[in-house]
């Protein structure tokens, strides 16, 4: 997710809606955690916590979602993930996750990081306690 955003290209298009796909069913089965909602966001529909965003697709179909800033530069030096540019510089805890890979290891990388979202933004929040 580089910080200039790109034309939405028909591949671009296809690519978000894979990536959409994959995130709504990832969430159907988090969406009955305390203060979990969807809405729209930047395109997709997005995951919330009491208000707050947990996951969302970008305009690549990658998966958008804040992890302790540990697990977002271990994640960055696997490879596996890219950190997300907020204004001119790279935020700590919000990573991009590509879908490469075999699609039940993509799955589950993204079950696992949406979970780590959830509590993540959760337990940050006031109301949520």
């Amino acid at each position: 997710m580089s910080g200039v955003p790109q034309p939405m290209t028909d591949e671009r298009r296809a690519q978000r809606r894979l990536g959409q796909a994959l995130l709504d069913e990832v969430v159907a089965e988090l969406e009955v955690l305390p203060g979990a909602s969807r809405r729209r966001m930047f395109g997709s529909e997005g995951l919330f916590a009491f208000g707050r965003v947990v996951a969302f697709v970008d305009g690549d179909g990658s998966l958008v979602v804040k992890v302790p800033a540990e697990q977002a530069t271990e994640l960055v030096a696997a490879g596996s993930a890219e950190h997300v540019r907020m204004g001119r510089s790279p935020a700590r805890e919000w990573v991009s996750v590509p879908r490469i890979g075999e699609a039940e290891d993509v799955r589950s990388l993204w079950e696992r990081l949406v979970r780590v979202s959830y509590d993540v933004v959760s337990s940050a929040t006031p109301s949520s306690s």
